[in-house]
């Protein structure tokens, strides 16, 4: 028979370790989300929706094509100053379960043009370092009641509880070498090429222990760790037109090219059964994989984008379309079969995203020739398809977030100051998992997250 403890535990955590309560620690952007983040100054306060309208040097993402049509050179530093992060949820067996939340600071745009090709040339080469995905969070919950088993529960009186414990950390940068060049002074077309560095560590940990009236006692324990890391290369494609009072904008992102990486995994499920409701049984599993290959895919994406200004009011409209990523091994670590004999554990990392569209829209008002305020929208859906468990991914449902901010000119040199706030909620959450005699009913989960980042950036065009 089955240890009672393990669905109780993954109930919080779930078995592949979705949504998770999450205690105090760095809570950032998610890795199944492609647009949790912005980047550069007005392009950040405008929601990323500048395809089409690209206003400053964070081109070299968002449209490479727009970089041969700046009026002027820039050097750009844009900082997540702040970021507040809450992840809450409430479970009807547990009662005062507390928000949980994080502060972070997280650099996330450098980047720079150079000309070519004299005063006169319309060819620029550009560099660029962002921080397209960094989160971290810790989970924890204790004494979590299991007081409901199927089919037959254990003798009166029983006690029953579980442990839930889980760390991760996820980061990639990429760093970006821009080539753009003017066609007939309306047209601009470019590309990036983006090395991409990604890394992921992750630990879990599931224990729980029963004793039923006659004595009779059950203890499991579950620990599964991975960690990871993959270089790859990919290219941005953009073309860009601009008239007097309006532009317009395309791209096209390449999936990742994998070019060399590392990984390690390993994992005990182990029980001892007294009896507690049914014949006792024992198991010892235990493995360790190193020195093993790493993988992964990003999807295939086309964006477009258009962009009007008026005498002193602008609005960008994009959107962008991301190609589903079938699924694929992360870390091809083979199954391993306990030490006390059973059925192989499978030991394998996989992954896989849906295909999405997501879209926003920007306003600009200029107050002052040195001062100028933003506000923006944008969708940002989750790339994990329905019913699909994903190992790390700290929320699995889809998102929306609001931009608000000012940029203010001092001389050659432009400061912005925003807030980004982005929000969902999801109900009746359940942890995935074929029933088995004996183990406890999993309870619902209801959830919400908030994520607020105060921006803070600086520009000096020369």
């Amino acid at each position: 028979m089955r240890p009672l403890v393990f669905r109780a535990a993954a109930a919080l955590l779930g078995c592949g370790l979705g949504p998770a309560l999450a205690s105090p620690g760095r809570l950032t952007a998610q890795d199944s989300h492609y647009w949790a983040d912005a980047y550069g100054t007005q392009a950040r306060l405008l929601g990323g929706t500048v395809i089409g309208s690209n206003p400053d040097i964070s081109a070299v993402y968002y449209n490479p094509g727009a970089v041969a049509l700046a009026d002027s050179l820039e050097f750009l530093i844009s900082l997540n100053g702040l970021r507040y992060s809450q992840l809450s949820f409430s479970v009807p067996s547990v009662t005062k379960v507390p928000s949980n939340t994080g502060w972070s600071a997280v650099s996330n745009l450098v980047a720079g043009t150079i000309p070519i090709g004299g005063r006169q040339s319309r060819s620029r080469m550009a560099y660029s370092i962002l921080t397209r995905q960094s989160f971290s969070f810790a989970a924890q919950l204790r004494a979590i009641p299991l007081d409901s088993f199927v089919p037959v529960p254990p003798p009166p009186p029983t006690t029953s509880l579980g442990n839930a414990l889980a760390n991760q950390s996820l980061s990639e940068t990429w760093m970006g070498v821009t080539y753009a060049t003017e066609r007939d002074k309306r047209w601009g077309v470019g590309a990036t090429m983006f090395v991409a560095n990604r890394s992921q560590t992750f630990s879990q940990e599931l224990s729980a222990q029963v004793v039923n009236g006659l004595g009779a006692a059950a203890l499991a324990v579950r620990e599964y760790d991975f960690s990871y890391y993959k270089w790859g290369v990919l290219f941005k494609l953009g073309a860009q037109y601009r008239a007097a009072n309006w532009s317009a904008g395309l791209t096209v992102t390449t999936p990742r090219l994998g070019l060399f990486g590392g990984a390690r995994v390993g994992a005990t499920s182990s029980y001892v059964d007294e009896g507690v409701a049914g014949p006792g049984s024992s198991q010892i599993a235990t493995s360790y994989q190193s020195n093993l290959d790493a993988s992964y895919h990003s999807p295939l994406s086309v964006g477009a984008g258009i962009g009007r200004r008026w005498k002193t009011t602008a609005v960008s409209v994009a959107g962008e379309w991301f190609a589903a990523v079938p699924q694929f091994t992360i870390i091809p670590a083979q199954p391993f079969t306990p030490q006390t004999g059973g059925a192989a554990i499978p030991m394998a990392l996989t992954a896989q995203y849906r295909s999405l569209v997501n879209w926003g829209i920007g306003v600009q008002h200029e107050f002052h020739p040195r001062l100028n305020a933003y506000a923006a929208f944008r969708s940002d859906q989750t790339a994990i398809p329905t019913g699909v468990k994903s190992v790390g991914t700290l929320v699995g449902w889809n998102l929306r977030h609001a931009n608000f901010g000012v940029q203010t000119r001092l001389g050659k040199a432009a400061i912005i100051l925003g807030v980004d706030a982005g929000w969902g909620s999801k109900d009746n959450v359940s942890a995935a998992g074929d029933p088995a005699p004996g183990l406890p009913a999993l309870p619902t989960i209801d959830e919400s997250y908030l994520n607020v980042t105060g921006a803070i950036g600086f520009k000096l065009t020369y």
